[in-house]
């Protein structure tokens, strides 16, 4: 196996502000709370993260038993027992990541995040001199059942196999939706999506360890499987919502909603007028959830009075106050207060994060001023293509070829839009030149503007969605593009966890030990 560094932008452009924060820092930092790049700047900001201000601020002994009791429901390994027991030390800091609980591992890049946890939790470590825990969020109150409940793989002839179960879309959390039986003939087609690597037998038992066990649990058992033996302490957060900490963020959302949103509001302001947009909408909807017969539902500000969706009349906020105080299991955290409720449980000294998070982080900084909780580093995951060792000597061909297509794609939409003005123009000349003439003509004249318009438009339909069959060299490399960029996509975001473990087997996790520098921010490509 070898490994080579590419520039990220070539695979994919991702947003512009995750772009800037791994190659241009200097000019959005004002918007982050510290520098990521170097081990000393995390080794500064552990230390401060531990000194007199912050270190009363972590209920250390709560957590600690709220980890271990979850961790009594799954087969944890010793070495996730032995960095939960750390937790008590007030040297102790974390670093967190996270995602949805998806069947079969998820994307391959959840692998990346949780590796990149692990190794950069080492080198905190190392570079502090402070004991530092990995932590995996399992994000198991999602309710978008359509994004965790799916399985792809990709096969020699460069077609993407896709398998889910029939589960119907709701608002359930998907900690609550129960996979079927291992009775259940779906397994079989799930199992056959994977592939038929080397590995497939280990990986295809791995997936159906998840029969008859809900999202959450399944996602977590696996996570603990594959990297619990490196030290991964895996939560998820129905597990926390007794802490401290889940109970007064969650408060103080309700309690300061117009203040917070109106916070927000500036910041993304801000950074729409730098023509850098966060990703997520600033709304009237308060950052929670709050569950209904079980379901995941909107809290909305209307005024002083506060409307859960699907319910008939308002509340006011100390009636809600006084349900989140009654059971606080009944409130889950959108995605701008999860980051504050993590850190406000863990003393986290880095979050790691894909280009998306890194994006609406950029939001939080005044939250979390606001709330008196430390904001952490925000450290960009371990991006990665696994390449067949047989495709290596092509594979910057295909990278190249990929980065003409779209740039052609983009010079067509250009050049398009400026003939639709041109046709426009000259009909209206044409309509000018001949208005005296008879109605009739005037007639033809506009069917013909519009088969004319129809005809390119169709033509532009064609670069835009079949830009391989009309382009030169498309048909040779269609199969490899479809192989590393599957529904054009880095490989990372679309292929299956354990697809691509039934392909590599431990490899696999090798690969990423392999790279040799974490602060490396480049994209890797390993040639297996």
């Amino acid at each position: 196996m070898t490994l080579k560094p590419i520039n990220r932008a070539r695979l994919d452009a991702g947003n512009e502000l995750a772009r800037r924060y791994i190659t241009d820092f200097s000019r959005v930092e004002s918007f982050y709370a510290s520098d990521y790049r170097r081990p000393e700047h995390l080794a500064a900001l552990a230390s401060r993260l531990i000194n007199r201000t912050w270190k009363g601020r972590f209920d250390r002994a709560a957590t600690v038993q709220l980890l271990l009791d979850y961790a009594e429901r799954h087969p944890t390994p010793r070495a996730s027992l032995t960095n939960i027991e750390k937790l008590r030390d007030p040297q102790c800091v974390c670093v967190v990541t996270g995602q949805q609980a998806g069947l079969g591992g998820g994307p391959a890049l959840v692998l990346y995040k949780a590796m990149t946890a692990v190794k950069l939790a080492r080198e905190v470590e190392r570079a502090s001199g402070q004991p530092c825990v990995p932590v995996f969020w399992n994000a198991s109150d999602d309710s978008d059942i359509e994004e965790v409940n799916r399985l792809r793989s990709v096969d020699e002839t460069g077609n993407l196999r896709k398998f889910r179960f029939d589960i119907p879309a709701g608002k359930r959390h998907v900690r609550d939706i129960v996979l079927p039986g291992r009775d259940d003939p779906a397994w079989e087609k799930a199992e056959s999506t994977l592939g038929e690597g080397p590995f497939h037998d280990r990986a295809a038992l791995l997936l159906g360890d998840a029969a008859g066990r809900d999202f959450g649990t399944a996602f977590t058992r696996l996570m603990l499987e594959l990297l619990g033996p490196r030290g991964l302490v895996v939560i998820e957060p129905w597990a926390l919502v007794e802490h401290p900490a889940w109970k007064r963020l969650h408060a103080l959302e309700i309690d300061k909603r117009e203040d917070r949103r109106q916070a927000l509001q500036r910041v993304a302001e801000r950074l729409e007028a730098l023509g850098l947009p966060a990703g997520v909408p600033v709304t009237n909807h308060l950052n929670l959830f709050k569950t209904v017969d079980g379901e995941r539902r909107h809290v909305t500000c209307e005024g002083k009075r506060l409307v859960v969706e699907g319910e008939s009349g308002t509340v006011s906020k100390t009636g809600l106050l006084q349900e989140l105080r009654a059971d606080p299991a009944a409130f889950t955290p959108n995605v701008l207060l999860r980051p504050l409720v993590q850190n406000a449980v863990f003393p986290t000294v880095a979050y790691v994060g894909g280009p998306s998070e890194i994006a609406y982080h950029a939001l939080l900084k005044g939250l979390h001023r606001s709330s008196k909780v430390f904001m952490p580093a925000l450290f960009p995951r371990l991006s990665m293509t696994l390449v067949d060792a047989a495709d290596a000597k092509l594979f910057d061909k295909v990278v190249g070829f990929r980065k003409r297509l779209l740039w052609r794609q983009k010079e067509a939409a250009i050049v398009f839009e400026e003939t639709q003005g041109a046709v426009r123009r000259a009909f209206k000349e044409m309509r000018g030149s001949l208005s005296g003439l008879a109605r009739p003509l005037e007639q033809d004249i506009q069917k013909f503007e519009q088969r004319t318009m129809r005809s390119a438009s169709d033509a532009m339909a064609r670069v835009k969605y079949d830009p391989l069959g009309v382009t030169e060299g498309g048909e040779e490399m269609q199969p490899l593009l479809n192989h590393y960029f599957p529904e054009d996509k880095p490989q990372e975001r679309v292929t299956t966890l354990l697809s691509a473990y039934a392909r590599f087997g431990p490899k696999l996790l090798e690969a990423v030990d392999a790279v040799p520098e974490i602060f490396d921010f480049h994209h890797h490509v390993a040639v297996m």
